[in-house]
């Protein structure tokens, strides 16, 4: 028979204790507790069956007990539907696929024409001093009036005195020296008289951007009046100047 160790008769017997099944007398030992009508005395311990039984109930509880309880986010974790695999490649491109679309869908840029230039020359470079609507000093400027057809009265033609005027100034002209046309209604203009002098651009401008810029301001602002053959000529000279080149551009197509 196999030899029980001390150890699980006293785990069992504690056990047949806490259950009422023995009586704790305090001597280590315990009695089992007899219902019997006989009153006869009680078995002084407990069968090796009994121990044996009672240790392997102890073990499972333990074993139970020690059991490591999986946390509730682990649980989770395994529960969640993972992505497949075959998606991952998916993903991972559809930023760049998003990109694209964007780029596809987006409008193109509007085509440069002698206008778009010449309006976009004359903002950074006339506006401050001639106002954006060419009102100059009769709207607060200190330039001369460029709207309603004042420069037409000084420059009939968009010809070699404007572009002369635009690209070398007063000074280039030189102060007090007439320019334009000199049969002007209410006199020629002169170099310098209202002492706001007239820079000249050719340093900073190239020639059709001079010329887009003049276009600008006879066509738009001083609203000439100009046939479509007169306007194709004008697109053609423009782009022989090397108009319509800047990025974004393309040749300038019409310009009107």
């Amino acid at each position: 028979m196999t030899e029980v160790p001390e150890y699980l008769f006293e785990r069992s017997r504690q056990r047949r204790i806490a259950l009422g099944l023995l009586e704790d007398d305090g001597s280590g030992g315990g009695a089992t507790v007899d219902s019997s009508d006989g009153g006869g005395q009680a078995s002084s311990g407990p069968s090796s069956a009994d121990v044996i039984a009672a240790a392997k109930a102890d073990a499972k509880l333990e074993q139970i007990t020690e059991t490591e309880i999986e946390p509730t986010w682990v649980s989770a974790a395994r529960q969640r539907t993972k992505i497949p695999m075959w998606a991952m490649p998916v993903m991972f491109f559809l930023p760049l696929w998003a990109f694209v679309y964007v780029k596809l869908t987006e409008p193109p840029p509007e085509p440069v024409t002698a206008r778009t230039e010449g309006a976009a020359t004359y903002a950074a470079q006339c506006a401050s001093c001639h106002g954006g609507d060419g009102a100059g000093s009769e709207g607060g400027g200190v330039g001369r009036p460029l709207y309603n057809g004042e420069v037409l009265l000084t420059f009939p033609k968009l010809d070699a005195d404007m572009i002369l005027w635009l690209t070398v100034g007063s000074e280039g002209i030189g102060i007090g020296n007439p320019y334009g046309a000199t049969d002007r209604p209410g006199g020629a203009h002169i170099s310098g008289e209202t002492g706001a002098n007239m820079p000249g651009f050719g340093g900073a401008l190239t020639e059709y951007k001079i010329y887009s810029v003049a276009r600008y301001i006879r066509e738009v602002l001083s609203g000439e009046e100009l046939s479509d053959e007169e306007l194709a000529a004008r697109d053609t000279e423009w782009e022989e100047l090397g108009g319509g080149k800047d990025i974004g551009g393309g040749h300038g197509g019409g310009g009107h």
